[in-house]
């Protein structure tokens, strides 16, 4: 296809959005992060961030400009940017290894995307006009990065010099309103006559070749174009001035010639300028799943990035927000794209068009979009083995265990290579120090091991630390409360060393036991049993021994029969939506009646809840001594919504529990919402509700529920077990007199004697299973436990690191403490009914019963519990 390009060249044009500062309202407590490295130039991080607003989840995409195997181009439909696809397709078709989704694009059939795409110096689509907003971000031939609003002028000239002002390019959203210009790029075959009344004038090498009036659709010729239009008016014209036979011609004006792009697209607005904070668009306000694309402060890297929202566990950011995540990622300038259910992020890890949606979709599932930017890689082939991984599941284990290991290889432009076992060597030395069977390794006896894998002169190795025997054992879990026949995956057990050490020891090498039947553990699973009873688990393994108490069957309490409504609200959101609740003897599970809750979810907004409310005034119901969870049975309509409870503990914090993240069933099911280890009693029941956060969940139904129950723990029993082993520390004393310095906690207080400034304390708080991130003094002051040498350091906490709920935050805490263990003694210290001392990865987790005592003493540390 010849298009005449005329370049406008412009000194730029005015942004339509200032820069404004904005306060750091975004606290960062912590990064779970891991990286792949995808080719030589582009690399992807996935990070798990604790925030002041809760956990995000963020996908980073880095691509090196500079790199000569990296190149970055727009991508869509294969089959023309009017079809819409899932960004995972467009990536396939394209070839490219990484990439995110585009720019705001019409919904409807044909769609549009509201930008400009431009790539190898051919305009796919222009820009919607300068009065819309939209920025476009290109980078040209000679390496600038632009990111300006265009101002694209197209015409379109017959042989007697009438001209036709174009609005927009390979777009249809002119159709009604004017001539429209469709190239191959669009469709391969033009939009053609359905329901109105169409002409279409078929352009071949710039000669009009037919006029076509209510056709079907015709092919659009590879080195051409069709000139179509659905307005009366302009119809009319098209018929009077395009003749068959006659020359045509098309002048495109943007701010920069295609022949000078590498390559354009379309976004939102700025989120940050020149380092800065910028205005946002008020399109779209709110917390929602974001895209952002940066670039670094010299244009050398680009940063596509996606955070997932409208999901349980991530509820997305504002634009401020999203500015704020881009700068700390890097970003010296930074666009906002379609975010929503249309945020996705795909990876080709392994090179083979299997690509990964490595972002959680909010709609469930991946939306089909109008386009996408791709990054691509170029590099030669090549099955050359150049690198080598070997990474155990652990780095410490005792003898007489295994860990599996993992082996990753490459060749020299990062791309993975499926390496048959027959062509890699292994060994294991010292000699006799273990061997490497089917990718296990399995120690043989004490000390350093060393394992060497390699392949086409490419060598990688890793070193095992083999502890000999443990002293002590530590799970996970110490009581086990459980229900008939439920399954409890019992892990790798924590054993110490008579020295400290520490390792996980697989569950399959423990030699089990039980006391009153309570169960079983077959491969690594501990199902109880099907009868109330109190009894133990006894684990040993080289002489080490543990009990995990095991209490099977609850203790009921019926709450509510819904016998009527008594007491009984409905509390809808958003405001003015609709449903209801009754009372059924219709559909019930026990007794003469249930509940029946009508919903309504076709007016969400960002979310519809129907709540039933307890309490006369809604205030709830106060639940007697310590319940250990919340049953009842529901009768389910498979809508698939979210099905949950609302409790506020004994300082009014409230807590949101989970029966079930679906209602997938229907009929009746019993559903239990388990209260969190650590929350504060007494607490009240406030409601039960369904709610939904998925926009194309947007429907009506009904569920039933029954018989609501309160569950407590059976009552203790004596059991008579045999003592445990357990661990002797060296720096535990009976008695601390002479010492140079000494910290003591008593009732939650700490007291220094003799301070000398070697010994630091600091407090953490656990509140109903959580280290909330909202307390920015105490993640500060634990953060900068890393800051410190050779020091004391004593984290004083009010509750067992194992009442924290989420895993994800006793991994942010203790990353956090073994960073600081590099220089310092690290202390964790908690107040228990039983004294107890472990040791991991050199960190001391001490339970103390009344007083805790630790000294700087000229025979170095000492410590009483």
């Amino acid at each position: 296809m010849s298009i005449k390009k005329i370049a406008a060249f412009s000194v730029g044009i005015a942004l339509m959005f200032n820069a404004t500062a904005y306060g750091n309202s975004l606290y960062n407590v912590y990064d779970l992060t891991s990286q792949t490295r995808l080719s030589t130039g582009v690399t992807h991080e996935s990070i798990e961030r604790y925030t002041s607003i809760g956990w995000m989840n963020i996908n980073v995409i880095r691509a090196d400009l500079t790199d000569k195997y990296t190149n970055v181009e727009p991508i869509n439909n294969e089959n023309g940017v009017s079809n819409r696809a899932p960004l995972s397709a467009m990536i396939k078709s394209s070839g490219a290894i990484a990439g995110v989704n585009g720019d705001f694009f019409y919904m409807g059939d044909p769609t549009y995307t509201y930008g400009a795409l431009i790539k190898d110096g051919n305009v796919i689509t222009s820009p919607l006009p300068y009065s819309y907003g939209y920025p476009t971000v290109s980078r040209l031939l000679n390496g600038d990065l632009n990111i300006s609003v265009w101002n694209p002028k197209i015409a379109l000239y017959t042989a007697d010099s009438t001209a036709f002002d174009i609005t927009v390019f390979n777009k249809t959203s002119s159709l009604e309103w004017g001539p429209t210009i469709l190239t191959s790029d669009w469709n391969k075959t033009s939009p053609g006559f359905q329901s109105k009344d169409i002409v279409e004038v078929v352009v071949e090498n710039n000669i009009v070749t037919e006029v076509r009036k209510n056709q079907p659709s015709v092919v659009i010729p590879d080195d051409g174009y069709i000139i179509a239009s659905s307005n009366a008016a302009t119809m009319e014209q098209l018929q009077q001035s395009f003749i068959p036979g006659q020359p045509v011609s098309l002048n495109i004006e943007l701010d920069f010639s295609p022949d000078q792009v590498d390559w354009s697209y379309g976004a939102l607005n700025y989120l940050v300028k020149d380092g800065q904070l910028n205005d946002v668009s008020s399109e779209v306000l709110g917390a929602h799943p974001r895209t952002a694309i940066g670039f670094n402060r010299d244009n050398t890297e680009m940063i596509m990035v996606t955070i997932d929202g409208r999901n349980k566990d991530y509820t997305g950011v504002k634009q401020t927000e999203l500015a704020e995540i881009m700068m700390s990622l890097g970003a010296y300038n930074a666009v906002n794209m379609d975010g929503g259910g249309s945020t996705t992020m795909g990876v080709d890890f392994l090179k083979n068009s299997n690509i990964t949606v490595v972002n959680i979709p909010s709609d469930g599932r991946e939306r089909k979009i109008a386009s996408g930017v791709g990054v691509f890689n170029t590099s030669p082939a090549s099955d050359r083995v150049d690198r080598i991984e070997i990474i155990p599941e652990h780095e410490s284990i005792f003898n007489n265990t295994e860990t599996n290991l993992s082996f990753k290889f490459y060749n020299e432009y990062f791309t993975p290579l499926d390496v048959s076992p027959s062509d890699i060597k292994y060994t294991v030395s010292p000699e006799g120090a273990g061997k490497v069977v089917n990718n296990v390794f399995f120690p043989e006896k004490p000390g350093k091991a060393v394992i060497t894998a390699s392949a086409d002169g490419a060598v990688g190795e890793v070193q095992i630390n083999v502890l000999d025997k443990p002293s002590a054992l530590k799970f996970n879990e110490e009581l086990l409360v459980m229900g008939f026949e439920e399954k409890y995956e019992m892990g790798s057990v924590l054993g110490v060393d008579k020295d400290g050490n520490s390792a996980y020891i697989p569950s399959k090498y423990l030699s089990y036991s039980y006391r009153n039947r309570v169960g079983m553990v077959e491969n690594g699973i501990f199902t109880s049993g099907d009868v109330s009873n109190i009894g133990a688990i006894t684990a040993s393994f080289e002489g080490a021994v543990k009990h995990i108490i095991v209490k099977v069957g609850y203790r009921y309490k019926t709450l509510n029969r819904f016998e009527d409504l008594k007491d009984l609200n409905l509390d809808l959101y958003p405001e003015g939506s609709k449903g209801n609740i009754s009372i059924t003897n219709d559909v019930v599970k026990e007794g003469s009646s249930a509940i029946k809750l009508d919903y309504d979810f076709t007016d969400m907004t960002d979310q519809s809840i129907a709540f039933i409310e307890f309490g006369k005034d809604q205030e709830g119901i106060r639940l007697e001594d310590k319940p250990k969870a919340i049953g009842m049975w529901v009768y389910g309509d498979s809508k698939n919504h979210w099905l949950r409870t609302r409790i506020t503990d004994a300082y009014g914090n409230q807590i949101k529990l989970t029966f079930a993240d679906e209602v997938d069933w229907t009929g009746w099911k019993w559903v239990e919402a388990h209260i969190p280890d650590g929350t504060a009693y007494p607490v009240t029941l406030k409601n039960i509700y369904l709610a939904e956060i998925n926009e194309t969940r947007k429907d009506t139904g009904t569920i039933y529920i029954d018989n609501l129950r309160i569950m407590y723990e059976p009552n203790d029993k004596e059991l008579g077990l045999r003592e445990e082993s357990v661990f002797v520390d060296s720096m535990k004393s009976g008695k601390i007199s002479d010492f140079t310095e000494k910290l003591i906690i008593k009732e939650g207080k700490i007291e220094m004697q003799k301070d000398k400034g070697n010994i630091i304390a600091i407090e953490g708080i656990i509140t109903n299973g959580t280290m909330s991130a909202s307390n920015t003094t105490m993640w500060n002051n634990i953060k900068n436990l890393a800051n410190y040498k050779d020091k004391i350091l004593v984290l004083s906490l009010n509750n067992s690191m194992d009442s924290i709920n989420d895993e994800r935050e006793i991994k942010i805490l203790k990353e956090i403490l073994e960073k600081a263990s590099a220089d310092n003694q690290v202390f964790v210290v908690y107040e228990d009914s039983q004294e107890n001392t472990f040791i991991e990865k050199g960190i001391r987790y001490i339970a103390y019963d009344d007083t805790m005592e630790i000294a700087d003493t000229d025979s170095g540390i000492k410590y009483k519990n």
